[in-house]
């Protein structure tokens, strides 16, 4: 399967929430810099071993240290928290997930970097059997811990060793079920995992012994093997190989790339096309304009196109009427076309020319703006200026609007067109680009240059 396919497969799944992402140590590693093998090796000497990279396995390890301990989990336990109890910074791979269309994460991670990654979201943290029985009807976003959390967990609730792994499916039946039948419905993009990485391994294992060959599709984006010998780097890339054709057992397809950085390009990627063809539009809340009534028409006589409506007055309501109408017209189903996201901004004017409340209009703007690929900006107030730095934040791609050349001189288009984020407009259409700047473009550009970044 080539690249633009999986990533297609990925994202049409998490658009249709039916996709789930797995998130693994390799995440969290440039925040961190938690080396597992590093973190155990202090332990390890006191037992004599030197620890091999390439083919000790973690969790024997791990029961090696207790073992030592006479069963006291408290010296391994300590280290891993002392590791992981920082406030680390959040990289780009956890901005590209928290921009992503998607409501369910698993992770073997302890760390609570997810969760501070969504925090402009309602977010559910599971981290024990019990909170798995428990269902909180309004998450946006369920962070499932299927191996504990370093900050909320007991200490026997942290997964780490050889009998930890042997005793999964017996001491945590309401997490095994709860994957057992995600498994079965949905499909997982599993991420952040090594060939090597033993957490990676007993998840596969747990899948295969809990969806009995019966699971939907499921993906895996991997590192290409790299070492300077080549000998050495040909024989781990058909050990890959092999082990990538045995994931095909398991129901998953591996994507094989060069390095982290194309990690990084894929998963804003897929963090876009999550959201599905969908379009947004914003402008003055005050006044319409009179090309909006013809966008929302023309918009909706395109069939993949779906609108969100984030029930604004002035320009963002003439689109969604004319948006309305011409689905009904064409007798299209309007509750598939149309996604309507509340804004209590919207009950008084006047609540969009204060400043004071802007904080609290971006912060509720983050999950529409999560749903949208594309935003149209026409020329606005403060408002819109906010909702071009949420849809900056939340990786949509910006579409500004010019219709004379005043607007040109207009406080939140002239920011738009200063920002760097104006490039990716240009490289996408550069013949919308050039009538941006000459000082006008007509609705069917506005059409033809949202198609374009749709794809």
């Amino acid at each position: 399967m080539n690249k633009e396919t999986f990533i297609n497969k990925i994202s049409d799944a998490l658009y249709e929430n039916r996709g789930v992402i797995f998130v693994g140590s390799g995440i969290s590693k440039p925040s961190t810099a938690v080396d597992w093998f590093e973190l155990l090796k202090p332990l390890a000497d006191d037992l004599g071993i030197v620890i091999d990279n390439e083919h000790d396995d973690l969790p024997l390890i791990a029961q090696y240290i207790v073992n030592e301990y006479t069963g006291n989990r408290g010296p391994l336990i300590n280290s891993i928290s002392k590791a992981c109890n920082h406030k680390f910074p959040l990289n780009n791979y956890h901005m590209a997930l928290s921009t992503t269309k998607v409501s369910t994460i698993w992770t073997t991670n302890y760390d609570n970097l997810l969760e501070r990654a969504f925090s402009d979201f309602l977010v559910d943290v599971k981290i024990n059997d019990d909170a798995i029985s428990r269902n909180v009807i309004n998450s946006d976003v369920e962070i499932l811990k299927i191996h504990g959390c370093i900050l909320g967990s007991e200490h026997k609730d942290i997964i780490i060793t050889q009998e930890d792994y042997e005793d999964f499916l017996y001491n945590k039946p309401a997490t095994s079920q709860r994957l057992c039948n995600d498994l079965l419905k949905k499909s997982f993009l599993f991420i952040g995992y090594s060939y090597r990485d033993p957490n990676i391994k007993n998840i596969m294992i747990t899948t295969r012994r809990l969806a009995q060959g019966h699971t939907q599709e499921h993906y895996l984006i991997h590192i290409k093997p790299q070492d300077e010998n080549e000998a050495i780097r040909k024989e781990k890339e058909r050990r890959i190989k092999l082990w990538c054709k045995d994931l095909k057992r398991l129901g998953i397809t591996t994507l094989l790339i060069d390095d982290y950085n194309e990690l990084e390009g894929i998963l804003f990627t897929i963090s876009q096309k999550s959201r599905g063809k969908t379009v947004y539009v914003t402008g003055s809340h005050e006044k319409g304009h009179p090309i909006a009534h013809s966008l929302g028409a023309l918009l909706a006589k395109d069939r993949e196109i779906n609108l969100i409506s984030g029930q604004s007055s002035g320009i963002g309501a003439d689109v969604v009427s004319a948006f309305t109408e011409q689905c009904i017209k064409d007798r299209y189903d309007i509750n598939d076309r149309l996604q309507i996201f509340p804004n209590p901004y919207a009950a008084n004017p006047n609540f969009s020319n204060d400043p004071t409340l802007l904080p609290e209009l971006k912060k509720s703007r983050a999950k529409l703006m999560n749903s949208t690929q594309v935003v149209i900006i026409f020329n606005g107030g403060m408002g819109t200026e906010a909702e071009f730095e949420v849809a900056k934040d939340r990786n949509c791609k910006i579409l500004p609007v010019i219709q004379c050349k005043e607007d040109l001189n207009s406080k939140v288009l002239k920011t738009i067109l200063e920002d760097p984020i104006i490039e990716n407009l240009k490289r996408t259409d550069h013949e919308y680009f050039e009538k941006l700047r000459a000082g006008y473009v007509s609705v069917e550009d506005i059409i033809l240059c949202v198609k374009k970044m749709l794809g």
